[in-house]
């Protein structure tokens, strides 16, 4: 083993390995300034351009920027639904956009998709790392950084959607580097800063320890907490509207890619909506789902065992997508890495399953996305109003929703396998479909 993670963690790269890493940040770079999601990131410019006015960006619903809006210009919209960090980071790029930019909105396109690009490079650069310390091996090490920093579907997400969740997925590898229960939690908590969805592994913190030990898992609530008052306090912004405009991210919103989609569908609703609380219930699923896996996972794992580590964090990733109510595309980036991480290292025969899963959760951001149409719209803003229409039309719309319903099924089988495999600790699991396939051949 190293001598100590941070000397190690802050090594030079081999020039391969940084030419490979340069090459990944320019694909993204390629991509940042152009396109986008015409409403996830059209709430980022509304977001940033209310904080940098010193605006609350919690009070409500956000109206078009004058001259830099690209989609729903006549409508206003919700802000960004997360603790501050977030809407803090946005301002602080708008305001840094005010500056340079020169009133050129795809200058502020490029500066906002920034720290998800970064944090995607950082990605690659931990899973190097990672799977060096954990294998011993450069060339499988090299191998993942490769596999990351040209993976099409992180590309998709950061760069061209212009999502940020790869700074959580930054984070939770960073839990598997940093040895010790304070360690961990203080960055589970700087996860929860910036997305709820970090929470899912309190649980486990919980469960994995004894006696006084335990409290240790209030630190990652001590941080976002205090990070967040702090921040109110010197943005002068009321917290009366946080709650509320958070809630979706701690229920969900339906649809997305695991039966959730099914759930939502108009006429399931009408049918369903008559069992007593049964849509309240379904939306908060994921609760007893991850403690469920913390408990199972309490069992195995220990900090000096960096296979049980991963295999806990990989166990309950699976059983919050499976169970979240509106599994959506960039969710998937917290399986992808850790899946990858393990298949380097100690299961190469989960790849075929990690393979399958990715072709899946692409074709459906795909079909969801217009087979990309949709990420056009920062250049081209009437492209939103084509795809709307295409969405609403007998024939493209119908298929589109058959697709996407059949898609997000055979998601979530695919998830309960992971789940299956997991737990188990199986180490070449055969993707189901090729199961099924070969049982239903005379």
């Amino acid at each position: 083993m190293p001598s100590g993670p941070v000397p190690a963690l802050a090594r030079a790269l081999s020039s391969r390995a940084g030419t490979f890493l340069l090459g990944g940040l320019l694909l993204r770079e390629l991509f940042s300034f152009w396109t986008g999601h015409p409403y996830d990131f059209e709430v980022w410019i509304r977001t940033g351009y209310q904080v940098s006015r010193g605006a609350n960006p919690y009070n409500g619903f956000l109206p078009a920027v004058p001259g830099v809006s690209f989609s729903y210009t006549s409508a206003s919209i919700s802000s960004a639904s997360y603790l501050p960090l977030w809407p803090l980071t946005l301002g602080g790029l708008y305001r840094l956009w005010d500056f340079v930019g020169g009133g050129n909105r795809f200058v502020l396109y490029f500066l906002l998709k920034q720290p998800g690009i970064l944090a995607d490079v950082g990605t690659a650069y931990i899973l190097y790392r990672l799977a060096l310390r954990w294998a011993f091996d450069e060339r499988a090490a090299l191998g993942l950084l490769v596999f990351w920093s040209f993976f099409s579907y992180a590309v998709i997400i950061t760069a061209i959607w212009g999502q940020f969740d790869s700074i959580v997925v930054l984070v939770l590898l960073g839990t598997l580097w940093f040895r010790g229960s304070l360690s961990r939690n203080v960055l589970y908590g700087i996860g929860i800063f910036a997305k709820w969805v970090t929470v899912i592994f309190l649980p486990l913190e919980f469960l994995r320890e004894r006696r006084f030990r335990r409290l240790a898992m209030l630190t990652a609530l001590a941080v976002p907490a205090a990070l967040t008052a702090l921040a109110f306090a010197a943005e002068g912004w009321s917290i009366a509207f946080l709650g509320p405009v958070s809630g979706s991210q701690v229920h969900g919103g339906g649809l997305g890619m695991n039966l959730a989609f099914l759930l939502s569908l108009p006429y399931v609703v009408s049918v369903l909506s008559l069992v007593p609380g049964f849509y309240t219930l379904v939306q908060y699923a994921w609760i007893p789902g991850v403690i469920v896996a913390g408990w199972a996972a309490a069992r195995w794992v220990s900090e000096n065992d960096a296979r049980s580590e991963l295999r806990a964090l990989m166990l309950i990733v699976t059983a919050f997508l499976l169970l979240r109510w509106g599994l959506y595309e960039q969710y998937m980036l917290f399986l992808f890495a850790p899946a990858a991480l393990d298949a380097a290292t100690f299961h190469p025969g989960r790849r075929a399953l990690l393979w399958f899963t990715v072709a899946l959760s692409m074709l459906y951001l795909l079909v969801n996305n217009d087979l990309g149409m949709r990420f056009l719209a920062p250049a081209d803003p009437g492209i939103l109003t084509f795809t709307t229409s295409i969405d609403q039309s007998g024939g493209w719309g119908a298929a589109r929703t058959f697709a996407l319903a059949a898609l997000a099924v055979m998601v979530t089988v695919t998830l309960v396998q992971w789940i299956v495999a997991i737990y188990r600790d199986e180490g070449h699991p055969r993707p189901w479909i090729f199961v099924v396939g070969s049982r239903a051949r005379p």
